[in-house]
Formats: C-alpha cells, structure tokens, sequence
C-alpha cells in the first residue's frame, strides 16, 4: 500500500502536525462520498493524493511505519488526511494496520474510517475486530458516519468513537479565498454565529450529544484540539464543506427520510462538550 509522510503539514486545518495521504485505492467504492463531494477529491490536497496514488509520492508501508515508530513519545500526528485504513476497497489489511499500531504506541493518531462495519457480512465483521483491537491498543480510530441517524448504528457498535458530516449551517460564515496567497477571514463574529445556529439541534435521533469541530468557528485546529485522537461518548460533528452541496445531497439520500431534517439545534462547543463528559466521569 502507498503511503506518503509528512513530518510537518502545511494544511491549516491540522495544524503543524505529522500527517499522511494514503493511496486511493484504500477507499471503499461505497462510500456515500466516494467521487461525491469526498473534501479530498478538490483542491490542493487532491492534487497530492494523486500523486501519492500513481506512485510518483510516497513510499512502502513499513518505510511509513518505522517514522512513525521514531516519533517522539505523546506526539499528535494525523493518519490519513486523505485514504482511508489500509486495504484495498471494503477490506482492512489487518497485517499492515497491525504492524501501524505497533509503531504507534506511546503516539497519539487521528484516524478515520469509512470502510464498512455495519450488518453479518464478513468483511464488516471483519473490519469491527480490526477496529476494535487497533483502538483498545491506542491507536485511536474514529468510525465516519455520513449523518446523524448513521452516527447512532456506528455508535451503537460500542467498538470507537465516532464523527458525521452534518449540515454546513453549522459552520461559522467566512470569506474563502480559491487561492490561498490570502489568509480566509470570517465574515461574522462568534457571538453572531453563536446566535445564528442556537436553534439547530445538538444531539442525533437517538440523544447522543453533538460537538461540532472547533475548526470550522474558530481558529482551532487538529493541534490545538485533539479531540479526535481520545475516545468519548460525543460524536464530532463536521460541517459539510468542499463541495458541499453534493455532500448534504449525499448525506440525505442516505438514512434520513425524505423532509426530515438531519441537522442538530441546541448546539455547544466541543469544549464544553468533553468537559461535561469528564465531570460526571
């Protein structure tokens, strides 16, 4: 499987952090985003994973893992800023995410999957046992759920933490520049933005709180948050960007009944959030 590492990213949603880009084919064809508003099918990124996919980036597997192996001790790094875990399509390899989860002891990843873990197929079986031991080892991988009423069946698992696209209403407005010799600028401040999205929901069908990523209403980024390399009961809520209105056209023509709203009111920070979760520890 290719793999391409980067000891410090450029992305501004990271952070200066370890990353990686894993080649195309580790994403599962079905995926709801899959050539469908996917965030790292545009822009610059994309431009990388390509690369990385024709081989003209990146490199061995076991090449990866020994730089992540000599990471220092407590380091945040982010896996797989675009693929997914590794294996070809549906499947998780489990030897190679073996050997990454060794190397990643006494580290702190971020990873996400969208390969499928839901009903008796055997792949799905599989996968949940993959999952489930990569994450009681620490290697912490958050289950990707392409909305709300899906983030419920993936939480229902009990096997990892778990996120959701929701709808970009949530997200603070801003002044997006295509190239980015211009740093972006919100276009409202916190309190308005707070009072803009106050009446959407913040917890999914089921009652599971939600807490929408600190990035997309302030300057936070993966470094500075870190949420998403602990297990937690909350599920992190990304807003739909990108291509955003095939994503919220993908998100709805999956789970949700038609004129039934997949957005979340009642929202709270993920700061608050996380900080509820650890006082009634």
């Amino acid at each position: 499987m290719k793999v391409h590492f980067i000891a410090v990213s450029q992305n501004a949603k990271t952070g200066p952090i370890p990353v990686s880009i894993i080649e195309r084919a580790s994403c599962w064809p079905s995926c709801a985003f899959y050539e469908n508003g996917c965030y790292a099918e545009t822009g610059a990124l994309a431009l990388h994973w390509d690369r990385v996919s024709r081989g003209s980036a990146g490199g061995p597997w076991s090449e990866f893992c020994a730089k992540i192996a000599a990471l220092r001790p407590g380091r945040l790094w982010r896996y797989a800023q675009a693929g997914d875990l590794p294996g070809y399509g549906a499947e998780i390899d489990g030897a190679l995410l073996q050997e990454l989860v060794a190397a990643n002891i006494g580290k702190n990843a971020i990873a996400f999957t969208h390969k499928p873990v839901l009903g008796d197929d055997p792949v799905a079986v599989e996968n949940r046992c993959w999952i489930a031991a990569a994450v009681k080892a620490g290697f912490t991988v958050n289950l990707s759920a392409n909305n709300p009423a899906h983030a419920d069946r993936l939480a229902e698992l009990g096997i990892a933490p778990v996120v959701t696209v929701i709808t970009r209403a949530y997200a603070r407005r801003a002044i997006r520049h295509r190239f980015k010799g211009r740093p972006d600028k919100w276009a409202e401040t916190v309190g308005e933005w707070r009072d803009r999205t106050a009446s959407l929901p913040r917890f999914t069908p089921a009652g599971r709180r939600i807490a929408v990523c600190p990035a997309t209403y302030s300057d936070a980024t993966c470094k500075s948050c870190g949420a998403c390399a602990h297990v937690r009961d909350a599920v992190i809520g990304f807003p739909a960007h990108g291509a955003w209105r095939q994503v919220e056209a993908a998100m709805a023509a999956r789970d949700v009944p038609a004129g039934e709203s997949w957005a979340f009111p009642e929202h709270r920070t993920m700061a608050e959030v996380l900080a509820e979760e650890t006082a009634t520890a």
